[in-house]
C-alpha cells in the first residue's frame, strides 16, 4: 500500500519542507473565494488526527468473526451535529474551530477544540507539523495542524457538536478516481469557486474545505497531478 511507505518522522519532515516552500506572503494554500472589500478573515485551526491502524484483531469477535486489518495510515474525521441555521450543519469536517484570545498559537487552538469536540486528550497527540492556511468563503483563515494519535483510542464526542466520528484510509483518499472538482454552487454564482467532492464511502461524503485540506496534506507526502 502507498501509505505503508511512510512513518511519522517522514511525514513530519515532508510537512516541514512544504511549510518552508511556501511564501508567508501568499497567505494561504487555497482560497475559496476572493474577499474584495470584506472584513479580514477570522483565525481558526483544525486538527488532522492521523492514526495507524493494525495489524489488530477485533476484541472477542467470536469463533466465526475474527477480523484482522493490514497496517495503514488513516485520517480521523467528524460529522457535525445537525443545527438549524448552521450552514455547515451535518457536514464532514476535522475537529477544530475559532482561535480563542488565550490560545498562544494554532496548535493550541486545534488541540483545545479537538478535546472539546471529541474528548481527545492533548497529551495523546504528537504534533507533526502544520499546513499552509486556507481562506474559506465563510470568512475564516484556517490553519490545519497534523497530529499523530494512538489507535484504537476511546473518544468522547460531544453530542451537541459531533454526530459521528470515523476514519478514512490515506490509500483511498489519494486515489484521483475517488474525487472530482466542479464549480460550486454553480457557474456565475457570486460565490462561485472550485470545490472537491469525494465519492461517498460508508455513508459519508467528504467535500469542500475539508476535502481541499485533505488533498493538500496528501500532496505534501507525495504530490500527484
Amino acid at each position: 500500500m502507498w501509505s505503508s511507505r511512510f512513518d511519522a518522522a517522514t511525514i513530519a519532515a515532508r510537512l516541514a519542507l512544504a511549510a518552508a516552500g511556501r511564501e508567508e506572503g501568499a497567505d494561504g494554500a487555497r482560497r475559496e473565494h476572493a474577499f474584495a472589500g470584506a472584513e479580514p478573515p477570522r483565525p481558526a485551526a483544525v486538527l488532522l488526527p492521523l492514526l495507524r491502524s493494525g495489524p489488530w484483531r477485533e476484541p472477542d469477535p467470536g469463533p466465526d468473526r475474527a477480523v484482522a486489518s493490514s497496517s495503514a495510515w488513516h485520517l480521523l474525521f467528524i460529522r457535525r451535529a445537525e443545527h438549524p441555521h448552521d450552514r455547515h450543519s451535518g457536514e464532514v469536517a476535522f475537529p477544530g474551530g475559532r482561535v480563542d484570545p488565550h490560545d498562544p498559537d494554532p496548535v493550541a487552538t486545534a488541540l483545545r477544540e479537538a478535546e472539546e469536540e471529541i474528548g481527545l486528550d492533548p497529551g495523546q497527540v504528537e504534533v507533526l507539523g502544520q499546513l499552509p492556511a486556507f481562506h474559506t468563503v465563510s470568512g475564516y483563515r484556517v490553519t490545519p495542524v497534523v497530529g499523530l494519535i494512538p489507535w484504537p483510542l476511546a473518544l468522547r464526542p460531544d453530542p451537541t457538536e459531533v454526530a459521528e466520528v470515523f476514519t478514512l484510509p490515506l490509500d483511498w483518499l489519494r486515489e484521483p478516481r475517488h474525487r472530482h472538482t466542479r464549480l460550486w454552487p454553480h457557474p456565475g454564482h457570486p460565490q462561485e469557486r472550485e470545490v472537491i467532492f469525494y465519492q461517498e464511502r460508508d455513508g459519508q461524503r467528504l467535500w469542500g474545505v475539508t476535502a481541499w485540506i485533505t488533498v493538500d496534506f496528501l500532496g505534501c507526502l507525495e504530490p500527484w497531478g
